[in-house]
């Protein structure tokens, strides 16, 4: 294909699942955040920790140890999978705040495995994590 029709062709995703700064979290005190006031969803080989975070837009941290997976190439192909998942997963995640822990079982697990397995913690996680909120609200 020549360079001129690539320009031309349209755009492959929506600048809505597009994974900005703005759809980060960043700040240690936003890690710092969730972890205080999140809930913790555990799945084989990775932990979520899930907030609702006041704005329109889902933002999602990842961290993952070198303990748990020792090569960087691994890791950042860890990251990317679950950066993927979260970008199709964004419309149902509006409003939280996500972190995504790896633990040891993700080292072993096929990149389909993971991407069901995210897909069912990100309908867990909007659920009790919307739900929470209401109860909050009621409460206040």
């Amino acid at each position: 294909m020549r360079r001129d029709e690539v320009d031309s062709l349209p755009e492959c995703g929506s600048s809505d699942r597009r994974f900005g700064a703005e759809r980060r979290l960043r700040r240690r005190r936003d890690f710092a955040k969730a972890f205080s006031d999140g809930i913790r969803l555990n799945a084989r080989g990775v932990t979520i920790v899930v907030r609702p975070n006041g704005v329109s837009h889902p933002r999602l941290g990842i961290a993952v140890a070198r303990r748990v997976m020792s090569r960087a190439v691994d890791r950042h192909r860890l990251k990317r999978q679950i950066r993927e998942s979260f970008r199709h997963n964004i419309e149902r995640l509006r409003g939280l705040d996500i972190v995504v822990i790896a633990n040891s079982g993700v080292v072993k697990m096929q990149s389909k495995t993971l991407g069901v397995m995210l897909a069912r913690q990100w309908d867990r996680a909007a659920q009790l994590a919307h739900r929470d909120a209401r109860q909050r609200n009621r409460g206040a």
